[in-house]
C-alpha cells in the first residue's frame, strides 16, 4: 500500500517549543515525518538502511506514549512513496522490528523482538526460523560479502545464516558472551561483535578476542568505516581502532564534555567522509578535523534520542528517533524528496492513528483524502469479522474526523480487547489497531 505522508518543516509541537524551534520551521536542511501527521507506523525508529535504489527500510516497534500508542512494523520510503508491512498485511509475525539489513543482492532483511528473522525480495516474504529457540530478542544484524546474515541477541549469544541452515554461537560453544549488542561486517569479510564486558569479538574463519580501551566496559554500537577502522560505542565514550591503536575520543580530543555524551546507539559515515554518531543525548558528527554537536537546543533536532542512522547517496542523512519519529538533514536541503503527483499517479490516502489508545469510550478517528473517492470506514474484530460500518459512500478531498463510540451496528457496546480500524479507498487498504478498555 503506498502512503503520502512526507510533512516538511512543520511541527506539531507545544507553543513554547514551536516558538523555541521557530527559527528552524522552515529550514529546508530538516525534515520530518511522525505517525500524528502521517502514516509512518511508529515514532520508535530502531534501524535504518538503504539500498541501491534510494529506497529507505526504516524498522520500528509498537510506543505508547501521551495517551497515543502507535503500531510499528517495517516502512519503505522512496522519496514519494511509503509502504507499510506489518503482521496485518504481510507474513511478519510481529510489528516490532529492532533490526534491518541489506545483503548484496539487495534483499531485505529483517529481525523482530520476539526473535524472528525474515526477508523480502521484493514480491515475497520468507521466514527463517532460529533452530534452537523462540521469542530471542534480536539486538542488531549485518550481511557479509557472501550473503550471510549474522544476528546478535540478547541472551542467545550470535546467530548466522548461510542461506541454507544456521551456526549459533554462544557461550557454551564458543568465546563469545550470550548478551550482544552489535553486530557489523567490514570490507575484508571480516565479522565484529560486541555486547557484555570489556571485550570486542572479531570473526575470519575463527572468533579472535580483544580487549577493549579501559574507559568501555561493554559495546552499544560497532561500525566500520571505508578506510577499514572499528568505531566502538558505549555510555557515554566511543572510540575506533585502527593500524594497532586505539583512540578513544574523550573530552581532550573533541573538546565535547565527557557529560554531554550519552549511550551510542548508532554510529555511520556519509560519503563526505563524516562520521555521525548517535546516542541518547543527541548528535555529534566528525568531519576528520572538527567536531559538532547536534540537539534540540543548537540544531532542528526534535529530540535528543537518536537510535538509529542511514546515509544515502544524495548526502541526506536519515536519523530515527525514539519519540518523535524520522528526521532527514543536509546542510544546504535534503534532497530526492518529492510530493509531485501526475495525473495518472496512484490515489493518495493517510490514516492517522486512532486516540486515545486504549481508549474506554470514544475513539477519535482521522484520515485524509487526497481527492474526491468512495471509501469504507469500518471496525474489524482480530477474526476479520465486521464490528461496525462507521462510513461507506463517497467522501470530498480533505480531512475527515469521525468518532467511534465504541459500539457494534446493532448499538450494543462491543466487548474490551482489541479491534482494526480499517479503511478501503480503491484498493488500498489502511489499519490501525484500537484496544478498548
Amino acid at each position: 500500500m503506498k502512503i503520502s505522508c512526507l510533512k516538511y518543516s512543520l511541527v506539531l509541537l507545544t507553543l513554547v517549543l514551536a516558538l523555541h524551534l521557530s527559527s528552524f520551521s522552515q529550514n529546508p536542511s530538516w525534515m520530518y515525518w511522525d505517525p500524528w501527521t502521517c502514516s509512518i507506523p511508529s515514532r520508535y525508529i530502531a534501524d535504518i538502511a538503504v539500498d541501491e535504489e534510494g529506497v529507505k527500510w526504516i524498522a520500528t516497534e509498537p510506543v505508547c506514549g501521551g495517551g497515543i500508542c502507535t503500531d510499528g512494523g517495517l516502512a519503505a520510503f522512496d522519496g514519494t512513496n511509503w509502504i507499510v508491512y506489518d503482521s496485518l498485511n504481510s507474513s511478519l509475525n510481529s510489528n516490532f522490528i529492532g533490526a534491518v539489513t541489506l545483503d548484496p543482492d539487495e534483499v531485505v532483511w529483517v529481525g523482530t523482538g520476539h526473535g524472528e528473522v525474515s526477508s523480502f525480495d521484493g514480491n515475497n516474504w520468507e521466514s527463517h526460523p532460529f533452530p534452537t529457540k523462540d521469542n530471542v530478542a534480536i539486538k542488531s544484524m549485518a550481511s557479509d560479502l557472501y550473503g550471510y546474515i549474522w544476528v546478535a541477541t540478547e541472551g542467545s549469544g550470535l546467530y548466522m545464516f548461510d542461506g541454507t541452515a544456521w551456526d549459533h554461537y554462544l557461550s557454551g560453544n564458543s568465546i563469545l558472551p550470550d548478551y550482544l549488542n552489535s553486530v557489523a561486517a567490514g570490507p575484508d569479510n571480516s565479522v565484529w561483535t560486541g555486547g557484555t564486558g570489556n571485550k570486542l569479538y572479531k570473526y575470519t574463519g575463527a572468533w579472535i578476542e580483544s580487549s577493549l580501551p579501559d574507559d568501555i566496559y561493554f559495546t552499544s554500537a560497532i561500525a566500520i568505516d571505508h578506510e577499514n577502522r572499528i568505531w566502538v560505542g558505549s555510555e557515554g565514550v566511543f572510540c575506533n581502532y585502527y593500524a594497532g591503536e586505539w583512540t578513544v575520543f574523550d573530552e581532550n580530543i573533541t573538546g565535547i564534555p565527557d557529560s554531554s555524551i550519552g549511550y551510542v546507539f548508532d554510529i555511520e559515515f556519509d560519503l563526505s567522509g563524516n562520521t555521525w554518531i548517535g546516542h541518547s543525548k543527541g548528535l555529534i558528527k566528525y568531519d576528520g578535523s572538527e567536531w559538532h554537536t547536534y540537539e534540540p537546543s543548537n540544531s532542528g533536532l526534535l529530540s535528543e534520542n537518536i537510535l538509529s542512522l542511514a546515509a544515502d547517496e544524495l548526502g541526506n542523512l536519515w536519523i530515527g528517533t525514539a519519540d518523535t519519529g524520522l528526521i532527514a538533514y543536509q546542510e544546504g536541503g535534503v534532497v530526492g524528496i518529492s510530493e509531485i503527483r501526475t495525473q495518472n499517479s496512484e490515489l493518495r490516502i493517510s490514516l492517522a492513528h486512532p486516540f486515545p489508545n486504549p481508549s474506554a469510550g470514544a475513539v477519535n478517528i482521522q484520515y485524509e483524502l487526497f481527492e474526491p473517492t468512495p471509501i469504507q470506514l469500518s471496525i474489524i474484530d482480530l477474526y476479520g469479522r465486521t464490528v461496525r460500518i462507521l462510513e461507506d459512500g463517497t467522501q470530498n478531498k480533505g480531512i475527515h474526523k469521525i468518532i467511534w463510540d465504541g459500539r457494534n451496528d446493532d448499538g450494543s457496546l462491543c466487548p474490551p480487547g482489541r479491534y482494526i480500524i480499517r479503511i478501503i479507498c480503491n484498493g488500498t487498504i489502511l489499519s490501525r489497531q484500537i484496544i478498548l478498555q
